[in-house]
């Protein structure tokens, strides 16, 4: 009897055990959704009030023609056109044909929902592992990098144009790898032969996405598959996909409207043109992508500490207090907040103080000169606040951890870089997701231009990796105790300072547009050939959050004219001095 009545006691505590378990569960799955819908909605809200703006124009109509897509039909003749005359990327061009004619709403919430899927691919590929009930606050972290690190996020992730290429590209890629990713992880196949011709219809997607990265694509799968093919764990549905993804890759690539490209954007340049453009790139996404390069600097640092204090080394970490010194940085980037949404009067008092005493006694004082340097302060306070917090969130990390600057030199000594290397599995998962990142960018080399949006496929393989690395629990353990509340101080200010800035210049910025849209509309109406208008005031851009160019930019203007039906819009000038 006693037997029993123990066993019923093991039993229970089993049962309520399970049951701690599977709650604990479900509240981290209802937390997930609620990071994900918080996710959705901002980005849904910035898409709304982001405008029709730019090539949006020129891809309502069919291509190079005056007529507006009015019909399926149309959407298939334009990307078909568009391929034969301007570019290879058939399939995200007519996913944006294809949305601008449905709707601007329902591109809005596809765009988001591209978005949302995104970061919930980058999160699996970090996790290997298609899980997500344990972790909302890694989640949250994956969605807050993305939006502080991809270069030109509103380019990129919000402009119609621009995310049908980038985000929609990058969404069908990450999907298709991730069967690679796992299996490469497990050591066995994850998706069974029926599979064949499903991954292979996804890597002819993948394939035909953005020139680097399906160069990437085709060369990472085609070398997993071999190494699995030597471990015998490969399938048929590996060599479908990469096969795939190779036919896609030629059809993108061999587009006759490549060469026609090609002739006018990179006729005459030689390799050292080529290697200044990946210089530019690669030097404009450092920028962005230093909230990742000091995370990933701070826990490169806290490995090699477990691997010295497991040889016996005791580290001896600083006070939590602010110095004096601090608490004026930290208020002065308060003061900075303040300057931004006041007219950014701090700005224009270091613009004026150099204006005085360094322009004036050079002689620098020609209206082109001093417009560009007007223009160097338009975003000053916005930078000044992110590069400071920043290195302020990033200099007390350092303090808390215990990274001095002794520290780090006796740690250079104790560990070497190999012994890390040997020692964390995720460490040398990271590092070849960065260095397949480093190969994603110079594919560029081979391309006329190499814009700092062209890496936003390598930032995101740069964004798993810090994830990788944050998950680890050496990692998360001595963030915890150590760094929490300074990271989460620093993460929360960051995410609502460029997220208020975003959102209220994109609100300003779709007032101005309406307004000046129903100016054109009018002079079109009135059978007039130019429109009049005033230059939108507002110029700060929030950190690239937002993109946006005034009417008399050449691509915003060519393309509004040919929509509407009129000759030319003069923005600045005197109205009724024209009439």
């Amino acid at each position: 009897m006693a037997v029993l009545l123990a066993s019923c006691h093991r039993c229970k505590k089993i049962r309520d055990r399970e049951r701690g378990v599977l709650s604990q569960s479900n509240n981290d799955l209802g937390r997930n959704l609620l990071v994900l819908l918080g996710i959705f909605l901002v980005m849904f809200v910035l898409n709304q009030w982001m405008p029709i703006h730019r090539d949006d124009y020129d891809y309502s109509l069919i291509w190079m023609t005056a007529e507006h897509v009015g019909s399926f039909q149309d959407v298939v003749q334009s990307a078909y056109r568009h391929y034969f005359l301007h570019g290879g990327r058939m399939v995200t061009v007519f996913c944006l044909d294809l949305f601008l004619w449905l709707g601007k709403l329902w591109f809005d919430i596809a765009n988001a929902l591209m978005f949302v899927a995104l970061v919930v691919l980058m999160y699996f590929h970090a996790r290997r592992a298609v899980e997500w009930r344990q972790e909302p606050l890694i989640l949250a972290v994956t969605g807050l990098l993305a939006w502080l690190s991809f270069p030109h996020f509103g380019e990129v992730a919000v402009w119609k144009s621009g995310s049908t290429v980038y985000l929609w590209s990058a969404v069908p890629v990450a999907l298709f790898l991730l069967p690679y990713n796992l299996s490469l992880a497990k050591g066995r196949p994850v998706l069974g032969s029926w599979w064949l011709a499903p991954m292979f219809l996804l890597g002819l997607i993948a394939g035909w996405s953005v020139e680097n990265l399906a160069v990437t694509v085709v060369v990472l799968t085609a070398g997993i598959s071999w190494y699995l093919r030597r471990k015998g764990a490969m399938e048929g549905w590996m060599i479908a996909g990469c096969c795939g993804a190779l036919l896609g890759l030629i059809g993108l690539v061999a587009a006759p409207g490549n060469f026609v490209r090609y002739d006018d954007q990179g006729s005459g340049k030689g390799i050292l043109d080529h290697i200044g453009n990946q210089i530019a790139g690669n030097a404009e996404m450092v920028l962005y992508i230093l909230p990742l390069i000091l995370l990933l600097l701070c826990a490169w640092r806290v490995f090699k500490m477990v691997l010295a204090e497991r040889q016996g080394c005791q580290i001896t970490r600083g006070a939590a207090r602010l110095s004096y010194r601090q608490w004026a940085l930290l208020g002065f980037i308060l003061l900075l907040v303040v300057s931004y949404f006041n007219g950014s009067f701090v700005a224009w008092t270091v613009r004026d103080i150099l204006y005085a005493i360094v322009m004036v006694p050079l002689g620098l004082t020609k209206p082109k000169t001093i417009d560009h340097f007007d223009n160097l302060f338009k975003g000053f306070d916005e930078m000044a606040i992110y590069w400071l917090t920043i290195f302020f969130v990033y200099a007390l990390v350092k303090k808390r951890l215990g990274l001095s600057s002794p520290v780090i030199r006796q740690l250079a000594e104790m560990v070497k870089a190999r012994e890390v290397w040997q020692a964390f599995p995720v460490v040398r998962y990271a590092g070849g997701l960065l260095g397949l990142a480093l190969f994603n960018n110079l594919v560029m080399l081979a391309a006329p231009t190499f814009p700092a949006r062209a890496t936003f496929s390598s930032v995101a393989m740069i964004i798993t990796a810090a994830i990788a690395i944050l998950r680890e629990p050496v990692i998360r353990e001595y963030f915890a105790v150590h760094a929490r509340a300074v990271l989460g101080a620093g993460a929360v200010g960051l995410a609502l300072f460029t997220l208020s800035a975003a959102m209220l210049v994109t609100y300003t910025l779709r007032q101005e547009n309406d307004a000046r849209l129903a100016i054109v509309q009018a002079a079109a109406d009135r059978g007039d050939s130019i429109a009049y208008m005033d230059p939108i005031p507002l110029k700060n851009r929030a950190l690239r959050h937002v993109f946006f160019a005034d009417f008399d930019s050449g691509v915003t203007k060519d393309g509004l004219c040919k929509y509407y039906g009129i000759k030319d819009i003069k923005v600045n000038m005197e109205k009724d001095s024209r009439r």
